[in-house]
């Protein structure tokens, strides 16, 4: 009797484990990737771009190997970055993608190339800029305006080249640093903001503007 029952559990823990293997297989099945549709473009639909410009699509999933005629597709994940040069006049752009089986056209005014790089045309403060009143730039940050759009990152440093901690952004034709708390600057101090923003066609301005903060009254 003990015999029998000794080879039932041995039969029925076999039968467990062989249950618990057929059960976890289906964890082996790939997930189904979503389907992928169009967000936005930058240059926005209808803009007029220059023949050099980058044009850089963005969709609510990863759309897989997304084609656009015969330009050049760059980038991965959500977004998507397309180069020319593109021929000048009307351009309609179709973009294809697998995922979801998706289709897209941007319509844009083409222009001769840019090779001219953007300019800083105002700010807070300039470059040289002496006497600044420190409690003035920590309750109100600093801005630097551009003659085109932009994109690109900007910081504030001190003199030695450190990172003072201040957020940098850059949107559209305006850069600005933001007081991270705790990171205020002080009397007497030259600080400069330094960074790198370029336009549309990639032309690239190195920007780096020195002040020097006032003494203490």
């Amino acid at each position: 009797m003990a015999k029998l029952f000794r080879t039932f559990a041995l039969v029925f823990a076999a039968l467990f484990a062989l249950s618990l293997i057929v059960g976890c297989g289906g964890d082996d099945d790939e997930e189904e990737t979503p389907a992928a549709a169009f967000s936005s473009a930058n240059p926005a639909d209808g803009a007029t771009i220059a023949a050099n410009a980058k044009i850089t699509v963005t969709f609510d999933n990863d759309p897989g190997e997304l084609t656009a005629g015969a330009f050049t597709v760059t980038g991965s994940g959500k977004s998507r970055t397309i180069e020319g040069p593109f021929p000048e006049g009307a351009l309609a752009l179709a973009l294809s993608w697998p995922n979801g089986d998706g289709s897209h056209t941007l319509n844009y005014t083409v222009e001769a190339a840019d090779n001219t790089p953007p300019e800083i045309t105002g700010g807070t403060v300039s470059d040289g800029d002496e006497d600044v009143d420190p409690a003035e730039i920590n309750d109100g940050g600093i801005e630097i305006t551009f003659s085109e759009e932009v994109t690109g990152n900007i910081a504030l440093q001190t003199e030695a080249g450190d990172n003072v901690g201040w957020i940098g952004s850059v949107d559209g034709m305006t850069a600005t640093l933001e007081l991270r708390a705790g990171s205020e600057i002080g009397n007497e101090t030259t600080y400069v903001i330094k960074g790198t923003v370029s336009d549309a066609a990639g032309n690239e301005l190195p920007v780096e503007i020195t002040f020097t903060t006032a003494a203490k009254e």
